[in-house]
């Protein structure tokens, strides 16, 4: 069988976007460093809302800036090896249904005369039925191939940019604190596969009858299945304004606070197609005509404790559960496209789908050598949240880095993070920052997909480059 999907097609904007990561892309420096703030890395002023006053006490006034702060991309498959094994461990098993012989052997049983009664007819369809959805094809399919699609065949890319100039950061003692802007798109499609699992109705049952009846030697018949392809796609814009302060002092540190207001504009569009339609031809797919656009607030609060030689801090993103739809489907394309009403995915097609972002609770540590220049980081989500195309997040992250203020003497750091819900997948980190400005991070992932021919790529990676500037 062969099928073509158009995945749709993601444009990238320049526009203003808020303060907050696309949990499936960390920009620049986060990478490797994850959410914990630290003053190596002026992203860090996108992490935590109280983040940023914690430079007031050390430098008393700054400005910060990215030229190009990031700019970045990154996939992600299936388990592509383990649904391969499955299918290849069904081969045998999953020819057809039912075979030419069994329909010979059912309709003589049925119809000894070789001409049907209406009962008779009755009986020799009930008997297809019973045959094909008790047959060891039907059982495989359902029970080893359409779950592993259903888990492992998907893929998504995504991309992310933060405009020129952002995150802008002011930090002065006349404001009592720090003023953060920021602005960032971020843009993701993903294919996946929705099962429908094979259990033929009596009318289908009836159609293979009629045809065998009519046809004996050479029966033409299908048997319907809505197992679909589903592309979704989504771009992500916000404009945010963050303000953090100092709110306690003491002679062992400094606790600050922060909030951010975030104003969100998502795009988002659903196209499905069904693998083939009752002649066995190709379905056309339903193609989103535009995304729709839905716009929101967030608001993110949060506290950070600094010492000399270490912080802790903790926050919650979108503690307000902003929501925005996806394009419905209609009656009209989904009949069209080759869906039955009422059947089990025409209805979940059919249903309006909604992207809410949840409130996730974060929280960070740090431990700096005396000097400042090395670093431990730690950051943890406390909970999973899904990303616009319904996937589930929850990284953990540990790094250990170098920073230098020296413009000839690069920093460096490594780390390791893993996603604790969705795909469960752990990546190392590493990244590399030069005169003072210029940085790499990777993120490679530790699960492989191998060919027949033994040759491996990661089932996931992530890169990002930036430049930024302090003074």
């Amino acid at each position: 069988m062969k099928f073509k999907v158009q995945l749709a097609t993601l444009s990238v904007m320049l526009c203003a976007n808020a303060i907050a990561d696309p949990v499936y892309l960390p920009p620049a420096q986060n990478l490797t460093y994850g959410s914990s703030s630290n003053n190596q890395s002026i992203m860090s002023s996108i992490t935590n809302p109280a983040a940023a006053a914690a430079q007031l006490e050390q430098e008393g006034s700054q400005y910060r800036f990215g030229i190009l702060s990031s700019i970045g991309g990154g996939y992600e498959f299936g388990n592509v090896n383990d649904l391969i094994n499955k299918i290849d461990s069904t081969k045998a098993t999953i020819t057809t249904p039912i075979t030419q012989a069994q329909l010979t052997t059912l309709y003589t049983t049925a119809c000894p005369t070789g001409t049907c009664t209406t009962a008779q007819s009755t009986a020799f369809a009930s008997a297809v039925a019973t045959t094909i959805n008790s047959s060891a094809a039907v059982a495989a399919l359902n029970n080893v191939v359409l779950p592993a699609l259903q888990q492992d065949g998907y893929a998504s890319v995504y991309a992310g940019v933060h405009v020129p100039f952002m995150p802008f950061v002011v930090t002065k003692k006349s404001l009592g604190g720090s003023i953060v802007l920021d602005a960032n798109v971020s843009a993701i499609a993903n294919l996946s596969v929705i099962t429908d699992p094979l259990a033929i109705s009596a009318s289908t049952a009836a159609n293979i009858a009629a045809a065998y009846i009519a046809n004996p030697t050479n029966p033409t018949y299908t048997i319907p299945n809505d197992t679909t392809l589903l592309v979704k796609a989504a771009m992500v814009k916000e404009v945010g304004l963050g303000y953090s302060r100092p709110v306690l002092s003491r002679d062992k540190g400094d606790l600050t606070a922060g909030v951010r207001m975030k104003y969100y504009q998502v795009l988002l569009d659903r196209s499905p197609q069904k693998l083939v339609n009752s002649t066995g031809a190709q379905n056309p797919s339903i193609t989103g005509k535009t995304y729709t656009t839905n716009s929101g607030l967030g608001l993110d609060v949060g506290t950070l404790w600094t010492a000399k030689r270490y912080r802790v801090g903790a926050w919650v993103n979108n503690i307000n559960k902003p929501s925005f739809k996806y394009n419905d489907l209609t009656a009209t394309e989904l009949t069209t496209a080759g869906y039955t009403a009422g059947t089990t995915i025409y209805n979940q097609l059919a249903t309006g789908l909604t992207y809410e972002m949840k409130p996730q609770l974060q929280l960070e540590g740090a431990f700096f050598s005396e000097s400042q220049n090395w670093v431990l980081n730690a950051g943890l989500d406390g909970n999973a949240v899904p990303d616009p195309v319904g996937r589930e997040f929850q990284w953990a992250t540990l790094s250990a880095a170098y920073a230098t203020d020296s413009w000839w003497k690069p920093g460096a750091r490594v780390g390791y993070r893993t996603n604790l819900a969705g795909s469960k997948l752990s990546y190392v980190t590493g990244g590399l920052t030069i005169f003072k400005a210029l940085s790499f991070d990777i993120a490679y992932g530790l699960d492989k997909i191998t060919d027949k021919n033994g040759k491996s790529i990661p089932r996931s990676a992530m890169a990002n480059i930036g430049i930024q500037m302090t003074f």
